[in-house]
């Protein structure tokens, strides 16, 4: 729904030497729907649950998946690869990738033990007597991901009102 309201342009490409053109959605164009998004009243807070996507939580709100942009908005969401939490199964397996299979229990960075949002430069006396601590890889970015978990979810007694208002300003 969300892609077949965008007004269409022609797209030039070329394949196999020939010059070839094709009609797809300016997906350019852009709205602003702060009135609802802004308004914390219209708003529900969730946290999303390991294996949750924004169709799941479209169908669970909205009662089918074609809203599942109305929650990526609500939450500024643009790349839902980066910025969607990652089920455990996917952060073992991003942790892997990223810092080298064996490596998520390696330490990340050192913080207060009294303040876990202080990060410290390593100093062996305090991390044996335990006003410092490691964070390891994995723990870093599992809390990273479980910040994600937070959102917001669009009322739906203003989804019809969001759905007109976009499709009158995207055309």
């Amino acid at each position: 729904m969300y892609f077949n309201e965008m007004p269409k342009m022609v797209y030039p490409y070329t394949s196999n030497g020939e010059k070839r053109h094709t009609i797809v959605p300016d997906i350019f164009r852009r709205v602003i729907l702060d009135k609802f998004f802004k308004n914390k009243t219209a708003l529900l807070s969730y946290y999303i649950s390991d294996g949750e996507t924004p169709e799941i939580l479209a169908h669970k709100f909205y009662g089918t998946t074609q809203y599942h942009w109305v929650i990526l908005l609500a939450n500024d969401i643009i790349d839902v690869k980066r910025d969607w939490p990652l089920s455990q199964e996917e952060m073992v397996a991003y942790c892997n990738n990223k810092y080298g299979t064996g490596n998520m229990s390696d330490v990340h960075h050192y913080v207060l033990t009294a303040d876990t949002s202080i990060i410290v430069d390593w100093n062996g006396a305090d991390l044996a007597s335990g006003l410092q601590k490691a964070i390891t890889n994995y723990d870093y970015e599992s809390n990273v991901n479980d910040n994600k978990r937070q959102i917001f979810i669009l009322h739906d007694r203003h989804l019809k009102s969001v759905v007109d208002q976009y499709k009158s300003l995207i055309k």
